[in-house]
């Protein structure tokens, strides 16, 4: 449970990102975004469950994967602040944010957030730039 003033904290400060600012191997990201559609659930053989949701903001739509308690009790329609998250390429081809053990992820509304689900950032193409950084691959 949060207090009314970390409650008023997590909805009006600006976060770390944007989910349209969101690249491979980020880590220690904090978003604000709503639940659109539960994708699925998988079972792992340690018994815990992955809850696969797709999200968005007011940039775009990725899809976000939940460990455990976080995912079961959250449903389409809810809007969390998340902390402490990280992304990554799944499989090499689809950019996944993922809740951690260190996770934060606070219910804060249903159903009243501007949202847009252009671009699909799990469905971009990432390349590696002669740095090594993933940049979005030109067309």
């Amino acid at each position: 449970m949060i207090t009314q003033s970390e409650y008023s904290k997590i909805i009006s400060s600006p976060t770390s990102h944007t989910i349209s600012t969101i690249t491979p191997n980020d880590k220690n990201i904090e978003v604000r975004l709503i639940l659109l559609e539960k994708l699925g659930t998988i079972s792992l053989k340690s018994g815990d469950v992955i809850h696969q949701f797709l999200v968005a903001d007011q940039t775009g739509s990725i899809k976000c994967n939940f460990f455990g308690e976080h995912g079961h009790q959250l449903r389409s329609g809810d809007i969390v602040f998340m902390s402490g998250i990280y992304a990554t390429l799944y499989k090499e081809t689809t950019l996944t944010l993922y809740t951690g053990k260190r996770s934060k992820v606070y219910k804060i509304g249903e159903f009243f957030m501007v949202f847009v689900e252009e671009p699909r950032m799990s469905e971009t193409v990432w390349e590696r730039d002669q740095g090594g950084t993933y940049v979005l691959k030109k067309a």
